[in-house]
């Protein structure tokens, strides 16, 4: 009867608690006791909210029905005609740019801007954050100094990421948000909260801010020290309760956990096989987790903890891989009558694993969801044509919370310009648009940026050859390399993303080069028990796990690739050409002529006389400036040529006249920016060596680099 009493009463407290939970406001302070309450993720939000965001996507992009616009990659600003942000407006007689305009309730709870350029960490940037239509600014400052953790907002909310500057601390308003700067913005996403009309919120000031100090120090404490808890009371009789099972599974073998009866929460499941000599393994060996009589968890552990293919330690809140081994997940998995635990070994042979799984008691209510985890791969991902590559599609009610990529890339050049786009509830464009792959997990300049970093909320545990036991030199900081494996993680705490009927996350595959590549990732979500999705088992793909070329080995076609980071001109990046002149592909190395050319060919352009000229579309390697160099031939009927980029001059004029055919070597066209994602390349043909029989010309490729100023400058 005592426990009866006792249980009575502690149930109508419990209630009593909620009841006035309902009632507080959204806040500075319940805002960041959310961001470190495992438990709340778990249920639906008492008060609803959908996340979307502003960025600089390209307005090109309008629907998948028009390709040339919806893959269209310029996300950014950099010229007067660019207008990738909301409006220009004059503010107190200023002009300002207006990057996000939201009407209604709601709470900024990620920032992430980029530096200007691969070795550029400054700028004088002013941006203002207005709330609630106030006149005057709640927040001004440098825009990237106001999110790097050097200023305002401490570190770990604020932090510099990879050539980023990226914040998490929240920054609630009742009625309304306006964010400008001073001069026009480069590239940035701006992801918020958008609040039911009747959702009470105190809306950010400085006093506020002020007065949370003590609680923004103690959640960044348990930020940075995830094993920690949250800080929260949990009574005796909640556990935790430690299963553990060691075994050597065979090929194809499976072992399990069975979970206490009743209704429970899984608060750890934590998993270390005996070797990862073989990086496979981490792809070959699946997580299943079943509640309820229903398999809600089908993912390769690397996917799902987020080491992706291969031991790459990582430490993040939801998530940690050690240097040992281990590998723990820290999401809450609630149930309500039963659950199990399994690994699956797909692999061909034998492992030896160790499975623990720490449970706890939990209330179940209407709001209590289940915890979901899907895997998707593909091997091979052509990246030409353009294409969005989808993730996962869910249907019923629930909320996305996580995703780990794994990519391989069979060439150094960059690989991920693709922009995410996240449909939510049945929307006509979606709520989220992204400006990047590397954007999307919070850092930038991919190309470059591959060295290994690690936040509570995202991580790049892998890139290239890089992860955490072996850094980047820094002698190589500048060095573009994303050849093999790389693993992109994020972790969503206050920017998760609930949904009322549907769900779709697709990621634009959008490299530099036309390749195969290869695409798998573990995705992490709550629904309910009708909550469903198209992510099936996919135990033949798990198999099939992409495999790295050797960029070593000499490739079938002789001298194929064999200048670095080259663009080969061919027939359709010709975008003009005077009448008369006419293209021929010659295989000079067949024809045995001496010397080195790239892929052992060049175009040869007949018919051409002085005062003609063509104009040719070289893709960039990257969205900032570089360094272009084109390669063409000399012969005893070519002519001397002028060269322009984007329609400023480039290098000087060349005689391209040689007793017989012969590469030119390089010839520097200089430092140039990119105008929408290419360099238009003009030729034009000037005169004519008077030992010359003609005016023709060859022409071969033209390499891509770093502006001499940051390849030679590492420590910038």
């Amino acid at each position: 009867m005592i426990f009866k009493t006792a249980c009575f009463f502690s149930a109508v407290m419990a209630l009593s608690v909620l009841a006035g939970q309902s009632q507080e406001p959204v806040s500075v302070d319940s805002l960041l006791n959310e961001m470190v309450d495992r438990d709340a993720v778990a249920r639906y939000p008492e008060k609803d909210f959908r996340l979307k965001q502003h960025s600089s996507y390209n307005r090109a992009s309008k629907t998948p029905d028009e390709p040339a616009g919806w893959f269209n990659n310029k996300d950014n600003n950099t010229r007067d005609k660019d207008k990738c942000f909301v409006r220009i407006e004059e503010n107190n007689g200023r002009k300002e740019w207006v990057l996000m305009d939201h009407e209604g309730p709601g709470a900024i709870v990620r920032t992430w801007v980029p530096w200007r350029g691969h070795s550029d960490a400054s700028t004088d940037v002013k941006m203002r954050i207005y709330l609630d239509g106030d006149d005057e600014p709640v927040l001004e400052g440098n825009m990237l100094s106001m999110f790097d953790g050097s200023g305002l907002f401490p570190y770990p909310f604020a932090h510099p990421s990879l050539r980023s500057a990226v914040n998490f601390f929240p920054i609630p308003y009742a009625k309304g948000c306006k964010v400008t700067t001073d001069q026009m913005p480069f590239f940035f996403q701006i992801t918020y909260r958008e609040y039911d009309e009747s959702t009470p919120i105190k809306t950010f000031t400085m006093e506020e801010f002020e007065s949370a100090k003590e609680l923004t120090e103690k959640t960044g404490k348990l930020l940075l020290n995830p094993g920690s808890g949250t800080g929260q009371e949990i009574p005796e009789s909640a556990g935790p309760k430690v299963l553990v099972t060691s075994a050597t599974i065979d090929a194809g073998g499976e072992q399990s956990l069975d979970l206490p009866a009743g209704t429970a929460a899984v608060r750890e499941v934590s998993v270390k096989l005996g070797s990862y000599q073989d990086p496979n393994v981490t792809r070959q060996v699946v997580l299943k987790i079943e509640f309820d009589g229903k398999e809600t968890v089908w993912c390769p552990i690397g996917d799902f903890f987020g080491s992706g293919i291969g031991l790459n330690p990582v430490q993040g809140w939801s998530s940690t891989v050690a240097e040992d081994g281990a590998m723990t997940c820290r999401w809450v998995m609630p149930y309500q009558n039963s659950g199990k635990v399994s690994l699956l070994n797909l692999s061909a042979a034998p492992v030896d694993a160790e499975l623990v799984v720490q449970t706890g008691n939990w209330n179940w209510d209407d709001r209590s969801m289940y915890f979901h985890a899907g895997w998707h791969g593909q091997y091979p991902v052509p990246t030409r044509p353009y294409s969005d590559w989808n993730y996962v599609t869910l249907k019923g009610r629930g909320v996305y919370v996580a995703d780990t990529l794994t990519i391989m890339n069979p060439v150094e050049r960059w690989w991920g310009e693709g922009d995410e786009k996240i449909w939510v509830d049945g929307d006509d464009f979606p709520s989220i648009f992204g400006t990047g792959t590397e954007d999307y997990y919070a850092y930038s300049w991919g190309g470059v940026s591959t060295d290994f970093y690690e936040h509570p909320f995202h991580a790049q545990p892998r890139a290239h050859e890089y992860n955490k036991l072996n850094r980047k030199p820094a002698a190589e900081a500048l060095v573009r390399n994303t050849h093999g494996y790389s693993v992109e993680s994020r972790s969503r705490a206050l920017d998760t993303m609930p949904f009322g009927s549907s769900l779709q996350l697709d990621m634009e595959v959008w490299s530099w080069t036309d390749c195969e590549m290869g695409y798998g990732v573990g995705m992490s979500w709550y629904g309910f028990a009708d909550t469903d999705s198209n992510r099936k088992p996919e135990p033949v793909e798990v198999r099939n796990v992409p495999p790295v070329p050797d960029l070593n080995i000499a490739p079938a076609v002789s001298s194929a690739h064999s200048f670095k980071d080259s663009v080969e001109i061919v027939p359709e990046q010709v975008l003009s050409k005077t009448a008369g002149t006419a293209l021929k592909m010659q295989d000079l190395k067949r024809m045995k002529f001496k010397g080195k050319w790239n892929l052992g060919t060049h175009q040869l352009f007949k018919g051409a006389h002085v005062g003609d000229a063509i104009e040719i579309r070289i893709p960039a390697a990257s969205d900032g400036a570089e360094r272009l160099a084109l390669y063409a031939t000399k012969s005893n009927d070519f002519g001397v040529l002028r060269f322009s980029v984007n329609g400023k001059t480039a290098g000087v004029e060349v005689d391209l006249y040689a007793a017989k055919p012969v590469p030119t070597g390089a010839i520097e066209l200089g430092e140039f920016e990119p105008v929408e994602s290419a360099y238009v390349l003009r030729v034009e043909v000037v005169g004519k060596n008077s030992n010359s029989k003609g005016t023709f010309f060859g022409l071969d490729c033209v390499t891509l680099s770093l502006p001499t100023s940051e390849s030679t400058d590492v420590n910038q």
